[in-house]
């Protein structure tokens, strides 16, 4: 008997033997990541001058986006933007410490010397 009952017939499966060859793979150089100055940032945010520090961070944050998005370019310009932004931020906030340290200094020198008068 061919079939499970009477009047079925045995369906055979066959098989291709056509063999396709592999398409030869293009790789393209995708450059590293610019470096991330989110840290930097924040610490020029926090401990410096906070508005140059803001436009840092939304910068690396942009840098972050737009290498993700595959601009390797473009993110690493908004990287080097964010760099400068925080050298920026930390040379001016530097430079308010002196200042007012020296200011305090004076500005108690003259009321010591007012007092003692």
């Amino acid at each position: 008997m061919a079939g499970y009952g009477t009047g079925q017939s045995t369906q055979y499966t066959t098989w291709s033997t056509n063999v396709i060859a592999p398409q030869a793979m293009t790789m393209t150089h995708v450059p590293p990541p610019p470096e991330d100055y989110t840290g930097r940032a924040l610490f020029a945010l926090f401990c410096c001058f906070w508005p140059l520090g803001l436009c840092a961070l939304l910068k690396a944050s942009e840098a972050k986006k737009s290498y993700q998005m595959g601009d390797s370019e473009t993110a690493r310009s908004q990287a080097d933007q964010a760099r400068q932004l925080s050298n920026i931020s930390i040379a001016v906030g530097g430079v308010s410490f002196v200042v007012l340290f020296i200011f305090i200094i004076i500005y108690y020198v003259v009321i010591i010397s007012s007092l003692s008068d």
